[in-house]
């Protein structure tokens, strides 16, 4: 069953490079985002290290190194829409 924790783990830790800086590296710390929402920015590289430390032994942090222009372009020719909103959705 999906549960609120599963789709905050699915999330994906991605480097902008400068863009990092201007959007206070929302992307770079995307997992710790959706795990704790209310945590200040400022708080969130030093609590992703320790969430990475802690979930990706046990497979459950997700990180794409992939220079985000190609990473967007992969999204946009691969994801596919959903017909139904009738029961639990998987993608």
């Amino acid at each position: 069953e999906w549960t609120w924790v599963k789709g905050a783990l699915s999330t994906i830790d991605r480097p902008y490079g400068i863009f990092d800086f201007f959007h206070h590296r929302i992307g770079s710390t995307h997992v710790v985002h959706h795990l704790f929402h209310e945590m200040p920015w400022y708080n969130a590289l030093k609590a992703t290290h320790a969430v990475k430390a802690y979930l990706e032994p046990k497979g459950l942090y997700n990180y794409d190194p992939t220079f985000w222009p190609l990473a967007m372009w992969r999204i946009a020719r691969t994801c596919h829409y959903v017909d139904s909103t009738d029961g639990i959705q998987y993608f």
